[in-house]
């Protein structure tokens, strides 16, 4: 069964499971392991422990004590206890902690192959983003994780315009402040819109004094910030998925875990991620909506298919100029593109959802 299918079918096992990553650097038993001897992890997150990475983390590290049959145990640290964002790469090198999950995402300059998996091509969930962005990992073993294991990846559901009046042309659009970051922020300018770097916290108050007509991101912010009090309408048009996780071990201290260890992490590999995503997908915006629609009355609004070709067009833009800026990032850059494109379709038919 090829790793597509494989994607497919645990999307609709019951009882799928959260991957994350398991390390053995100097945080945990750092030197070579015999087999049968018990092997004690760290695992390390920047976000709390109840946001769905972290969630998907916890999972992972007892299905690894499953699978195993106890010999690994795994101590996880969510919530930046051990170290913070854009430091956990680095801490997974030194030593300083077995398993690293962090973002790519939010560090574009040093990962500009992972980069692409936020570029505006369809993507409608969570479920598609994780299994084309692992393909993508796997297929093509970027440079940017030479030097690692990757031992699971998946992404957040794209972002999505959540505005406090309704958009249904691009000319809605025209000189609207929105806030932003990243790699949303082209997309904005593309439409003629105004894109503001905010923090996710500060978004609810400039909503009220008007600083900002709307914002663009995956939608379980609604009910995670409250902003379904600040916003009446989601635009029902995905642009590039919001965030990507990639959980990695350093690659000699993997290649030191007894084979039998090894195999059982990469066998969670494709099974966690499929796990992260769905939980995402239902858990996190699933209720989200729901909430936001009953309590608040947000409203879901659709396209007509005028504009979304208008705006398909306009994202096409953006997505060259992605190349173009990374025709030397030492990738072919139109091949990643257009390779990330077809995984997401076929991932898309066999997930029984729509990808542009």
């Amino acid at each position: 069964m090829s790793r597509r299918n494989r994607f497919a079918a645990a999307i609709t096992a019951s009882g799928t499971a959260l991957l994350l990553t398991a390390c053995t650097g100097g945080g945990g038993s750092a030197a070579a392991t015999a087999s049968g001897e018990e092997i004690r992890l760290s695992y390390a997150f920047f976000a709390p422990a109840a946001s769905f990475p972290a969630v998907q983390m916890e999972e992972w590290s007892d299905r690894l004590a499953e699978k195993t049959d106890g010999q690994v145990t795994v101590q996880t640290y969510p919530g930046g206890t051990l170290m913070a964002a854009g430091d956990i790469y680095s801490g997974v090198s030194a030593g300083a902690v077995d398993i690293g999950l962090d973002s790519p995402a939010y560090d574009s300059s040093r990962f500009p192959f992972s980069s692409v998996i936020n570029q505006p091509i369809g993507i409608e969930n969570a479920r598609v983003g994780s299994a084309t962005f692992l393909d993508l990992l796997l297929e093509y073993e970027p440079a940017e994780f030479e030097d690692y294991q990757i031992i699971t990846a998946f992404t957040t559901e794209p972002a999505y315009l959540q505005t406090q009046t309704p958009v249904q042309s691009v000319s809605d659009l025209a000189g609207r402040n929105l806030r932003s970051s990243g790699a949303t922020i082209p997309m904005l300018e593309a439409l003629g819109a105004t894109p503001l770097s905010l923090s996710m916290s500060d978004v609810a108050e400039n909503l009220q004094i008007g600083a900002i007509d709307g914002y663009v991101s995956s939608r379980e912010v609604l009910r995670d910030f409250s902003l379904a009090e600040q916003v009446g309408y989601v635009t029902d048009y995905p642009f590039g998925i919001s965030t990507s996780f990639v959980a990695v071990m350093d690659k000699q201290a993997f290649e030191d875990l007894p084979a039998d260890v090894q195999q059982a992490i990469l066998d969670l590999r494709e099974e966690m991620a499929v796990y992260a995503a769905e939980f995402h997908d239902t858990q996190n915006v699933g209720k989200a909506l729901e909430w936001a629609e009953s309590e608040h009355g947000v409203e879901t609004t659709d396209l007509e298919p005028e504009v979304r070709k208008e705006l398909d067009e306009r994202m096409d833009r953006v997505t060259g100029d992605w190349v173009a800026r990374h025709s030397d990032a030492g990738f072919d850059s139109q091949e990643v593109l257009d390779r990330m494109r077809e995984l997401a379709d076929e991932h898309a038919a066999e997930l029984g959802t729509e990808a542009r």
